[in-house]
């Protein structure tokens, strides 16, 4: 029974807390442009870090097509995660797959702030190959 009483406790707990994200304000709904924002969004280690990453996972998985630059786009999430990942220019075509992947599987980034609040913002990176 009191196994019972714990686990009908847990789940209304975790019901109430799953109920209390409070809905997105009018500055949070708009997608900003990284340039337009009072805190921009950044990579944790910042910009060489981000492209150091990229660099090393394409180099992981032993790609050969390696582009020597490559422009990408994709929006930064209120939690840092990216999501809309574009390959702009510059990637052939089957390295252009990879180096999508990769960056939408790469660590959170810190979002953009504006007016006191998180806001997801577009994000261009040039991301160089060359050694």
């Amino acid at each position: 029974m009191k196994k019972i009483i714990l686990l009908v406790s847990f789940l209304f707990i975790q019901v109430s807390f799953s109920q209390t994200n409070e809905p997105l304000n009018d500055i949070q709904k708009k997608i900003y442009d990284n340039k337009e924002v009072q805190v921009n969004a950044e990579f944790q280690d910042g910009e060489k870090k981000f492209n150091e990453y990229v660099v090393m996972a394409l180099k992981k998985e032993k790609h050969k097509d390696y582009p020597k630059t490559v422009l990408a786009s994709f929006i930064v999430g209120i939690d840092g995660s990216l999501e809309d990942v574009e390959i702009v220019s510059g990637g052939r075509k089957n390295a252009s797959k990879e180096i999508k992947k990769i960056i939408e599987n790469s660590p959170k980034w810190l979002p953009a702030e504006h007016e006191g609040y998180r806001v997801r913002a577009r994000v261009s990176v040039s991301l160089n190959f060359q050694e």
